[in-house]
């Protein structure tokens, strides 16, 4: 019998661990060897530490705020920091959570980067990987791929930016792991993507092979999470809830919208993309409970735009009701206990 479940949109709410790179699982605690009554997670997405001069404040904002809440794992879904020397005291301010910290590789990671040197630099067992934790499985997937002459070519310095139709692929081979791992858990399962395994326009070119993989096992999957599009947004599609994570930090803008009033004027000296960087004025992220009886509820961080607002500039809101939008809203998920 297929689950029965509901989304509900409830308004709007105000250097890593390593782990052995030859594992595609892993366990990081007994602690995941039950279920707890409640299990919670920090996450964030697409910060840009290279493109945004406060980064490091934002980063630590939501760092300060996971520990108060004591959360149990964080993670962060791409686009953070490239592998340089001078983004080692970002990474300290990630590491200053003393609990278990996830990552998931982004398109704009490797724009002077190989996935390796990002897999060194952050920590990361895999460009791909499953874990459990606290009775649940969570599955890290990576969409960095192009797809050229029926051969996938790993994401690396920059190479991705060619033709739209060539890139933001996931290999065979890792698809084959994807669908052997779901069908292995016998836990409900969250699944972690830098792009969306959904969205026609924007997500990953080879989408469908994944939905069917999921549908087919849609009893266990609570929601597919992603980043990338900097938009706050929620789909429901064949029994599987694709759910947007906000960037932290900002939404890029046309040249239409341009604009060098918005950070002090030095900035824009350093930063040569800043004047297309409408910005939030506070850092959006999001936190998600995880409750034995069967719920998962995220609350997230609104916030305003720094002015002037695209809005204000003339910016249409968005299409097909995907809302540019300075916030991160509450959501309430109810899926199949185990």
């Amino acid at each position: 019998m297929k689950r029965r479940k509901f989304i509900e949109q409830i308004g709007v709410g105000s250097a890593a661990t390593m782990f052995p790179t030859t594992l595609l699982s892993f366990t990081p605690s007994l602690f995941s060897e039950r279920r707890a009554n409640s299990l919670k997670i920090g996450i964030v997405s697409d910060v840009h530490k290279d493109l945004m001069p406060d980064a490091d404040k934002r980063l630590e904002t939501f760092i300060n705020k996971a520990i108060d809440k004591k959360v149990d794992f964080i993670i962060q879904m791409g686009d953070f920091c490239f592998a340089e020397t001078k983004n080692k005291a970002f990474l300290n301010i990630w590491e200053q959570f003393k609990g278990p910290k996830y990552h998931v590789l982004g398109n704009h990671d490797m724009d002077k980067n190989s996935k390796d040197e990002m897999l060194d630099f952050w920590g990361m067992p895999k460009t791909y990987y499953s874990y459990d934790f606290g009775g649940y499985h969570f599955i890290v997937l990576d969409a960095n791929f192009l797809y050229q002459d029926g051969e996938f070519i790993d994401y690396k310095n920059a190479n991705f930016y060619v033709d739209d139709s060539a890139r933001t692929f996931i290999d065979d081979e890792q698809i084959e792991w994807f669908k052997a791992d779901l069908e292995a858990t016998k836990l409900p399962t969250m699944v972690f993507s830098h792009q969306s395994l959904w969205h026609y326009q924007w997500g990953v070119k080879n989408r469908l092979t994944l939905q069917k993989i999921m549908e087919a096992h849609n009893e266990k999957v609570i929601c597919c999470l992603n980043g990338h599009n900097h938009l706050d947004y929620h789909h429901h599609q064949n029994g599987i809830d694709y759910i947007e994570i906000n960037s932290m930090s900002y939404q890029w803008l046309s040249a239409k919208y341009k604009s060098t009033q918005r950070f002090p004027k030095e900035f824009y000296d350093q930063y040569g993309n800043l004047p297309q960087i409408g910005a939030y004025k506070d850092p959006l992220y999001a936190f998600a409970t995880l409750n034995a009886k069967g719920t998962m509820e995220i609350e997230g961080v609104k916030s305003t735009w720094m002015s002037p607002s695209p809005y204000e500039m003339g910016m249409d809101k968005g299409i097909d009701g995907m809302v540019y939008s300075a916030k991160m809203s509450d959501y309430k998920i109810k899926f199949k206990k185990r």
